[in-house]
């Protein structure tokens, strides 16, 4: 009992990082004008079959992703099925003390403005119970320098980090709708501890979004699909 507990208590330090706090309040900024940006911010549907370029996402540890054809994964949610496109991004690995790999992308152009979006939405195929879980993370720009400075451990010195956990643990697709007030500042004192989405003061608003993925037990495989990654206004699904 007391080794499950130990465990039960790794994956919560995985999850938290031993870092807490309340749930970001959005900056206060001049909305977006829906002809230049719309209403959804794609950050990728994987369609050009690739995930390294157009964006480029970066890969860590003991994870393998790769962009696969939808041929075989035509199950769940019957609307998001007719929305999938032709291609995922299928991510499989081994957790080693719950925790396998991660994978993210920069966001952040120069002249763009995130500020009017209110939700990160995203289209996921489980594979039941044992798929794992998501520890989706966001970074903005408090230091006004486009990048992000990090410790040992991997967070950021100067700018803000949020974190929302998704567990997976449903079979086929579901489109899962995330408001960005429920994301957690992970590292408070280090920013500002405001989720600033919109260029303030020559900074680049939300700079990237990261995935880490975490087993569903202590040891063993974890997988599931990703597709449809953006940024929405409005309702969520």
């Amino acid at each position: 009992m007391k080794q499950k507990i130990l465990f039960g208590l790794g994956l919560v330090w995985l999850l938290t990082c031993g870092f807490g706090g309340p749930a970001p309040k959005l900056a206060e900024k001049t909305p977006v004008t829906p002809a230049v940006m719309g209403d959804t911010f794609l950050i990728d549907n994987f369609e050009n079959g690739d995930f390294t370029t157009n964006p480029v996402w970066w890969k860590f540890d003991n994870i393998t992703p790769k962009v696969v054809e939808n041929t075989d994964y035509k199950s769940g949610d019957a609307d998001v099925v007719k929305e999938i496109g032709n291609y995922s991004l299928k991510i499989a690995g081994n957790a080693k003390s719950w925790y396998a790999g991660g994978m993210g992308t920069y966001l952040a152009k120069e002249g763009q403005d995130l500020g009017g979006y209110n939700a990160l939405q995203l289209d996921v195929f489980g594979n039941g119970p044992g798929s794992g879980t998501i520890k989706i993370e966001l970074v903005d720009d408090d230091k006004g320098n486009w990048k992000i400075e990090q410790d040992s451990k991997g967070v950021p010195l100067y700018d803000d980090l949020f974190i929302y956990n998704l567990t997976v643990d449903w079979d086929g697709w579901k489109r899962i709708g995330i408001p960005l007030s429920d994301f957690v500042l992970e590292n408070p004192g280090h920013g500002n501890g405001v989720l600033t989405l919109s260029p303030v003061n020559k900074g680049g608003g939300l700079l990237q979004v990261q995935f880490i993925f975490i087993g569903a037990k202590e040891a063993g495989p974890l997988g599931f699909n990703l597709d449809n990654i953006k940024l929405v206004k409005g309702r969520l699904p």
